[in-house]
């Protein structure tokens, strides 16, 4: 079952309609494949990204992390330097002021302190033997420094079990900077080199493989902000307060505060991308911002570039058939309306040669050939008609089975006018002898039969002269029929009533009764002669074989007259009948004369209609109708 059928009737008879359908179809085929495609691609994408920023989160944090590394074997290794004892104050002291100038710019003051000899102590009542920040003789908490809390909660307790062993401050406020410490026991093991450092140095100068991206370092415990780029240096909620980061909540629901976490979020402004800096003692967390539109761009360029994609494929399908539809759909509509016009018959409709030699052109070609085909066979057929056998329209060729059936047409139709030429001849030759050849020779027969009844006593005479009449009677009936055929209608306005009344009147009807139901007139346009000629024979059947009656009506009808005439007789032969169905003579069906014959064919000539019912006796009922004048007669 072909898909056409399903389809409605405007569609289907429009080439364009379906085409566009089809574009539509495909496009939104390609809308609904390359939004999924889309849809993968921004995820992976969007993946990808996001993958990117907690990489880079991840790179800063093992920086970090290196940081913290070197610079704790940089307290380890200036706590053992052979220009730190502490009984000499003065070398010490300028020891230090000289490393602090070699030392990198995050590190901003060095102490040194005496270990407590009383524990457990938390790190703020040692007395600072040495400072580079004038704090000497003061205890160490005068510094600010806050060496936190164990895993359990407790306090950090200032203490070393070995002379390599560091301790790692918390993140403390040191006049407006946030900072931290590293300490480390001196060689002789009774005091510790302290240092304090402002890392915000370390973290907004690191560089970021994405364009507008921003560092933050979450504390490990609280979640609070540490270090941020372009922020004070103060402790305050990251994103604000409750809790609405899932590094926030990751940091708030880890089972302490030095396992490690990392990850990545997509938020509606920016996305983030965090990992713990993987160092012993340290609990920060690096978070990486980045803005949405920067970190996605590549995921909103492949979107917009599908969009661009299927909007341009859109468009081309749309001009494509733009196309289509004013070029070959119109030129294919032109050619149809020439075809329909040339299967209308009318020959006069002109195909132009564009010289065009796509499909298109061929299609035009094969039309202009087809018309000249048309008018050579209409031409044709024309000279045919009209017995012109031997024009020169007849002799142009016709390629197929057409021409061959308009050439064997034409033989057939010369060799039947020639068959019917002389058949008519003979008709002729034989219409001269019935009408004076048998005539004489009948009256002559007659008259020696007339004198041989006078001289004899027997029934032979007699037989020969009603025999003769009978022959007399069929070649009177033939010269009427031929006369009758052989003329053209001559339509006047006749009065059948009047027509009737007469043929009764010379018919001898003495030993029939008569009976008729006729109008006062009934007028009807047709031929006289041929009227009278057709209406006898039935009129003289049912007076010869009625036992005693004959009815004649006429009705009116629609377009004319119904003329009845019945007879009480035994009814017309069926042989006569079949005869006159089989609109032939036979040697089994042959008539006993001519009357029906020339009912028959005068009806035909006044393009009227006749039936037989011999049931109950005959009634024959004609059918007349008002003729018209045929146009240029």
């Amino acid at each position: 079952m072909a898909i056409d059928e399903f389809l409605p009737t405007q569609v289907r008879s429009r080439y364009a309609v379906k085409l566009f359908a089809v574009s539509l179809l495909i496009t939104g085929v390609i809308v609904v494949g390359g939004t999924a495609i889309a849809s993968q691609v921004t995820d992976r994408v969007t993946e990808e990204q996001l993958d990117s920023v907690e990489s880079n989160a991840k790179l800063e944090a093992e920086s970090l992390a290196r940081w913290f590394e070197g610079e704790q074997e940089s307290i380890r290794l200036l706590s053992a330097h052979q220009g730190i004892v502490p009984s000499n104050q003065t070398q010490t002291e300028s020891t230090l002021e000289t490393e602090l100038d070699r030392a990198s710019q995050e590190l901003v003051s060095l102490h040194m302190v005496k270990r407590p000899t009383i524990q457990p102590s938390n790190g703020t009542t040692e007395q600072i033997i040495v400072s580079t920040d004038n704090v000497t003789g003061e205890p160490l908490a005068a510094t600010g420094i806050d060496w936190g809390q164990t895993v359990a909660g407790d306090e950090v307790t200032f203490q070393f079990d070995s002379k390599t062993e560091t301790l790692i401050s918390w993140v403390y406020l040191d006049d407006g900077n946030m900072s931290v410490a590293i300490a480390s026991p001196t060689q002789e093991g009774d005091h510790v080199l302290v240092g304090e450092y402002h890392p915000r140095t370390r973290v907004t100068g690191s560089t970021d493989a994405i364009s507008g991206t921003s560092t933050v370092v979450l504390g490990g415990v609280s979640g609070y902000v540490m270090f941020e780029e372009n922020s004070p240096d103060e402790f305050h909620p990251y994103k604000g307060d409750p809790i609405n980061t899932e590094v926030e909540s990751r940091i708030e629901n880890r089972p302490n505060q030095f396992s490690p976490i990392s990850g990545s979020e997509l938020d509606t402004t920016e996305v983030r991308g965090y990992h713990s800096v993987p160092s012993e003692g340290v609990n920060w967390v690096v978070v990486k911002e980045v803005p949405r539109s920067t970190a996605l761009a590549v995921t909103n360029q492949v979107q917009n570039d599908l969009a661009g994609l299927i909007g341009l494929t859109f468009i081309g399908f749309i001009l494509i058939s733009g196309m289509i539809h004013y070029g070959p759909i119109t030129s294919i509509r032109r050619v149809s309306s020439q075809a329909e016009a040339i299967a209308d018959g009318d020959l006069g409709v002109k195909i132009p040669d564009e010289d065009r030699i796509d499909e298109v052109g061929q299609l035009q070609s094969s039309l202009r050939q087809t018309k000249r085909y048309i008018e050579t066979i209409t031409e044709q057929a024309k000279k045919i008609a009209q017995r012109e056998f031997d024009d020169d329209a007849l002799d142009e060729s016709v390629p197929g089975p057409v021409g061959k059936a308009m050439t064997d047409m034409r033989v057939d139709l010369e060799q039947f006018i020639n068959e019917r030429k002389q058949r008519e001849q003979r008709l002729e030759v034989f219409n001269r002898i019935l009408r004076h050849n048998l005539r004489n020779r009948l009256d002559v027969i007659k008259s020696h039969a007339e004198r041989l009844a006078d001289r004899t006593d027997g029934e032979d005479a007699e037989t020969i002269l009603s025999e003769a009449d009978r022959l007399a009677i069929i070649g009177g009936r033939a010269r009427r029929i031929d006369q009758m055929l052989s003329r053209e209608p001559n339509l006047t306005s006749v009065d059948l009533t009047s027509v009737i009344q007469d043929i009764l009147q010379d018919l001898d009807n003495e030993e029939t009764t008569v009976t008729t139901e006729l109008p006062p007139t009934a007028t009807i346009q047709t031929d006289p002669k041929i009227l009278r000629t057709a209406l006898v024979s039935p009129l003289e059947n049912a007076l010869e074989y009625a036992e005693s009656e004959v009815t004649v009506s006429i009705r009116s009808t629609t377009n004319g007259w119904e003329v009845i005439v019945s007879d009480d007789g035994d009814g017309i032969p069926a042989t006569e009948l079949n005869s006159l169905a089989a609109e032939t003579e036979t040697p089994l069906q042959h008539g006993r004369g001519l009357g029906l014959w020339q009912l028959k064919w005068g009806i035909e000539a006044l393009d009227g209609d006749f039936t037989i019912d011999s049931k109950d006796g005959t009634t024959i009922t004609i059918v007349l109708p008002n003729l018209t004048a045929k146009p240029g007669d």
